[in-house]
């Protein structure tokens, strides 16, 4: 199944604009992660919003009335960040939150982790919620919060990081108002430099260039596959043939996977976000990223590796890993800086990821 190739947003009207709580102005920066305010009962918190993930994560040690009792009622639950190495186990437990910044209501389950793990040798096709490996182990972790709001992540490490987990796309009301199949609401999410619109619309979803998402692996009808892309370094030919691409608010860096026949000058550097040794590409080098299918483009952006004024103020992430593979397949994620440049528009009820260039 194929995302709908045309989509009239006409016949849908409700939104609602949360702003994100850490900017002074409706002019966010992206240059630190975006974070929203929401409570769940009386405990307030503040995460970074996270489009690398699937699913709110909070520590159980901060949980309302968190019990061991409580969480045995409840599925074990596990989900890894493959840029951090980090894997949080606790329980998925059924929960109501609401956003302070708007009056908008949600109601799914939450992972509340009662371990965390840095575990770089995780494998979520065969260690479930177990490490066997550790490199550190922090049991009842405190200060734990992420709102992971990412789609077909499923593959890589976050196996239950399904539609059902995602905040955004389970709103049960709005300013008071519930949300229900006769409201005009269309399910989807608009992130710009104003905050996270919820609701998308024919107004909200104008100049959007869209990219059709194959279907995900579950049955789930908002459950859908990355966004296809193409990527290259240099002149070289793009590599568009099974490319995905990740517009990571999470992260402030990028990731590329290429085939060796891309030609790429590297060093070995510090990850910012692990603090592994792992292979950084050069300054100098030019990095692009199509948007779409090689016949139908919707966006593009290049910059040069290690151009300073671009990585202060625009698209250019501070450092770009690179993994020259011949079985994985290509893939990049972009980091956030990409959003001082895009508008981005996911529209889960159709399966269409929109760009709109913004400088």
């Amino acid at each position: 199944m194929l995302a709908q190739s045309t989509v009239d947003y006409s016949q849908s009207t409700l939104d609602v604009l949360i702003p994100f709580w850490n900017s002074p102005s409706a002019d966010f920066s992206f240059t630190d992660g975006p974070r929203v305010k929401f409570r769940v009962d009386t405990q307030i918190y503040q995460p970074v919003i996270d489009t690398g993930s699937c699913g709110l994560i909070v520590s159980a040690a901060e949980f309302p009335n968190w019990t061991p009792e409580l969480a045995g009622k409840y599925p074990v639950g596990v989900e890894y960040l493959s840029s951090s190495k980090k894997l949080y186990v606790g329980n998925w437990i059924d929960s109501d939150i609401v956003f302070l910044q708007a009056d908008v209501a949600a109601s799914f389950p939450i992972l509340v982790v009662s371990t965390r793990y840095i575990c770089p040798g995780y494998d979520f096709a065969s260690d479930g919620p177990n490490c066997t490996s550790p490199t550190e182990t922090i049991d009842m972790p405190a200060n734990i919060s992420l709102l992971g709001v990412g789609f077909g992540r499923q593959f890589d490490g976050q196996p239950q990081g399904n539609p059902d987990k995602n905040p955004f796309l389970n709103i049960v009301s709005i300013d008071g108002t519930p949300i229900n199949a006769a409201s005009n609401f269309r399910t989807g999410y608009k992130i710009s430099k104003e905050g996270v619109t919820l609701g998308l619309t024919a107004n909200n979803t104008a100049g959007f260039n869209f990219v059709g998402l194959d279907k995900g692996v579950t049955d789930d009808l908002r459950d859908w596959a990355p966004v296809p892309a193409g990527i290259r370094v240099g002149t070289a030919p793009f590599v568009s043939d099974d490319t995905t691409a990740l517009l990571d608010t999470g992260i402030d860096q990028m990731y590329l996977t290429v085939p060796y026949s891309m030609p790429v000058e590297t060093h070995i550097g510090t990850s910012l976000s692990s603090g592994a040794n792992v292979s950084v590409l050069d300054d100098g080098q030019v990095v692009e990223v199509q948007y779409g299918r090689p016949s139908a483009n919707a966006a593009s952006y290049s910059f040069k590796v290690g151009d300073v004024d671009s990585v202060e103020t625009g698209v250019a992430p501070p450092q770009v890993i690179v993994r020259r593979s011949s079985t994985k397949k290509p893939f990049v994620n972009t980091g956030r800086h990409i959003y001082r440049g895009f508008e981005i528009v996911f529209d889960a009820a159709g399966g269409r990821y929109g760009f709109k260039a913004t400088s």
